[in-house]
This record gives structure tokens, sequence and C-alpha cells, in this order.
């Protein structure tokens, strides 16, 4: 027999594990502006709706002080899992990304299907020809084919709007 209290422990635990998920999220977010933009740990933060706390214990590894007291400073690359959406030919897949030089480059993939999307420019799409991302132990090629990319796209299968799987609504 379940009673009240039983219930809303397991409702709070499962949205509890989804809020986690988001600052840790916002947190990889504030330290890709620390490194693309140069900003200030603090103005990434503010950017992204995180205390620098919070930051600090999500990303802490990848920031150093320049000096007892001063200014943090991203690292140059890391290597924190991030869970990303990759395009598949049945629509966008959840897969463990390891390192932020490995989500740039899907980003910089996610970037050029965008761009042929919206202008019908295919010089980008061609860098990313006959590559394949790792995951796990399996290789996904990389979508190229213009005529597939459109397909997807009109069959709504294809999201790029969002390269973070858990801001994209897959959990």
């Amino acid at each position: 027999m379940h009673n009240g209290r039983d219930i809303m422990r397991r409702s709070t635990k499962t949205s509890h594990n989804t809020r986690q998920e988001e600052t840790r999220t916002r947190a990889l977010r504030a330290l890709t502006l620390m490194r693309r933009e140069k900003l200030s740990r603090a103005e990434a933060c503010r950017l992204e709706h995180i205390k620098p706390a919070t930051f600090l214990r999500y990303v802490g590894r990848a920031v150093r002080r320049d000096k007892p007291g001063g200014r943090y400073r991203a690292t140059a690359a890391d290597r924190f899992r991030r869970d990303l959406q990759i395009p598949t030919a049945l629509g966008p897949a959840r897969v463990p990304i390891y390192g932020s030089k490995a989500a740039s480059e899907l980003s910089k993939y996610s970037n050029a299907i965008n761009r042929y999307l919206r202008t019908g420019d295919t010089s980008r799409l061609q860098l990313f020809e006959g590559k394949t991302m790792r995951v796990g132990r399996e290789r996904i090629e990389l979508i190229t084919d213009p005529a597939t990319l459109s397909s997807l796209a009109q069959a709504g299968v294809l999201r790029v709007d969002q390269l973070y799987a858990s801001f994209a609504g897959k959990k």
C-alpha cells in the first residue's frame, strides 16, 4: 500500500534529476561562453542563469584562477560528458559526447545543416562528407546529402535548433 508521502517522494526525485541535468547543461553552456566570448565567470553565469558557486560545483575542473583570489579562466578544453543531439536517418538521436572539442565539432556540423536549410548553401556540409562520429563503440556517419536533410526537415524529424539533448526535450 502506498501512502501520499511515497508518491510525492518518487515524483520529486524525478523532477530533481531533471533539474540537476538542466543545471549541469547551463553550467556547460556558461563554460562555453567563457571560452568563446572571453567572458568572466560572473558574466557567463549571469547569461545562463546559474549561480557562480553552482557553476563551480559542476564544471570547476575546467576553470583555473590566474592568481590567488584572481579571475577565473576557462581551460582550453575539457573531458566532460555532454548529451547532445545528432541527426540520423530516423531523426535526432541523443548521444553522449566526451570533451569540448568533440562537442565543438558536432556544433559546427549542426551549424552547417542549419545554414543549408536556411540558404541552400552546401559548402559547409561538404566539410563533413564521409566523416563519422564515434558514439561508444559505434560509429555514426554524418548525414551530408542535401536531399536526405531536406526530406528529414520537411517530415519534421530533423531538430537542429538545440544541440543539447536535455533542452531539446530528449530525456
